[in-house]
């Protein structure tokens, strides 16, 4: 006699949530390349091309734990903080201060950039 394990629904979700995952990854490095990137650098905040906008919206739906964001200690001052749960307020300041706020976005944008490159070869 053979026991065989009934599948959930649940293992079928978690098991299309891996699927969804792997090919939205595949997906977003096949359009990242240098064009993208440097258009990212260019202009931060947009209009982007379709491919950049797919790219940009990878990297913002990024789990949230280890997060470059941007932190304002001050007026017209803004710093990069990471997320970090469990440090006191969950996030972890760096000393460097930007009087800029173009520059500051655009080294969270590269940070990201760079850790999804690293992760994606």
């Amino acid at each position: 006699m053979t026991t065989t394990t009934r599948r959930k629904a649940s293992d079928r979700t978690a098991e299309l949530a891996r699927l969804h995952a792997r090919r939205t990854l595949n997906r977003v490095t096949a359009e990242h390349d240098d064009v993208v990137a440097a258009e990212l650098d260019a202009n931060p905040f947009g209009p982007h091309t379709d491919r950049t906008a797919r790219v940009l919206r990878y990297l913002r739906s990024l789990p949230i734990a280890g997060k470059e964001v941007l932190f304002a200690p001050g007026d017209d001052a803004w710093a990069i903080g990471t997320i970090v749960i469990g440090a006191p307020g969950n996030m972890i300041v760096e000393d460097d201060v930007f009087d800029d706020y173009t520059a500051a976005a655009r080294t969270v944008l590269r940070r990201r950039l760079a850790r999804f490159v690293d992760t994606a070869e």
